[in-house]
């Protein structure tokens, strides 16, 4: 079966992702959990691959056992999509599937970020095992407006405003890829229906317990009905803009950290504190942050306004302190140290 419209906004922003990738012929793996997403994205993503081109669409389904009966429902369609998507192309598809244990997700203050980095880290796993470079996720432009959204009501800095970003490394020598962040699902609808595709819905999506949820069922409906009918696409917009400015904050960064670094000391990096002293907060501020994602350092926890005090604080010699992931910055005399503790 061949999609019956070639100029779908779905085909058509695949196309133009799969070509701004670099070493996917050893293969792509696909996070596809039987909804309107996921599914339109890998069969978007098999019609579109010769087996010249992309050895192989690995499908890789997580069942969060968080439904029952109905998470492995939503496998069994999975598995039964794969025998379809092997209509479609003639590139090798295969199938992989987990089942994660429920107690390990209820740990903690949050289910939806425990299930991410489960699947993350089974992705990561896949890829290694499989010599496979990347990894794509049916992000929406909905998606991406509910996270900005969703960042602002938590009180983000200018970076959190970015969103999710459509290209990331996910683990040493494996991108993570969003092909539909800029579709809306409008448009995913529309192309599968128009080739017939069947999907799942997940009633989780219904529930309110789920900030995400709430925002996506009551605050961006409001917004959308009494201020402003383009809420969505404004916000995703706003995504794109903080794109384009965080690639001139990069080259800032390295300017910066040009004048500041001295040669490091194993896995410490250092810095030249009198140089330290000597530069605004805000520059220190985005430098530490590009130091952070150049190290591969955690900063989920940290928020904008502790990225502005320690870099009002980090060039006073006898300043420390710790951060997430055993991270520590410790000022002394003539150096910033920075690193594992």
């Amino acid at each position: 079966m061949k999609p019956r419209s070639a100029n779908s906004p779905v085909l058509l922003e695949v196309k133009n992702f799969l070509a701004s990738c670099k070493n996917v012929g050893a293969g792509i793996i696909v996070g596809v959990s039987g909804g309107s997403d996921s599914v339109g994205l890998v069969h978007a993503l098999a019609c579109q691959i010769k087996k010249d081109s992309v050895s192989k669409l690995i499908v890789a389904h997580v069942n969060h056992a968080s439904r029952g009966a109905e998470n492995d429902a939503d496998e069994v369609f999975v598995r039964h999509s794969v025998e379809k998507l092997r209509e479609v192309t003639d590139a090798l598809v295969e199938y992989k599937t987990i089942k994660l244990n429920p107690d390990d997700l209820n740990v903690g203050a949050s289910w939806e970020k425990n299930a991410r980095q489960a699947r993350y880290k089974w992705f990561s796993e896949i890829a290694i095992e499989s010599k496979v470079n990347w990894v794509f996720t049916a992000h929406t432009s909905n998606d991406q407006a509910e996270t900005v959204l969703m960042r602002i009501l938590r009180g983000t800095g200018v970076q959190g405003l970015g969103g999710i970003k459509p290209k990331r490394s996910l683990t040493k020598g494996v991108g993570l890829g969003r092909p539909l962040l800029f579709c809306s699902k409008e448009q995913i609808f529309d192309y599968l229906r128009g080739n017939n595709i069947v999907w799942r819905e997940d009633p989780s999506n219904q529930q309110t317990r789920f900030l995400r949820n709430k925002i996506r069922l009551h605050l961006l409906p409001l917004l959308k009905s009494e201020y402003q009918p383009a809420i969505e696409r404004i916000l995703a917009g706003l995504s794109g803009h903080v794109h384009a400015y965080a690639s001139l904050e990069k080259r800032l960064a390295r300017k910066i950290g040009l004048k500041l670094e001295k040669p490091r000391v194993l896995d410490q990096v250092v810095l030249d504190r009198a140089a330290v002293s000597m530069v605004p907060a805000w520059k220190l501020s985005l430098f530490l942050r590009s130091l952070f994602a150049r190290e591969s350092w955690p900063t989920d926890a940290i928020h904008h306004i502790q990225w502005k005090k320690i870099a009002q604080n980090m060039g006073v010699d006898g300043y420390e302190v710790h951060l997430a992931g055993g991270i520590r910055i410790q000022s002394n005399r003539y150096t910033v140290v920075l690193g594992p503790t």
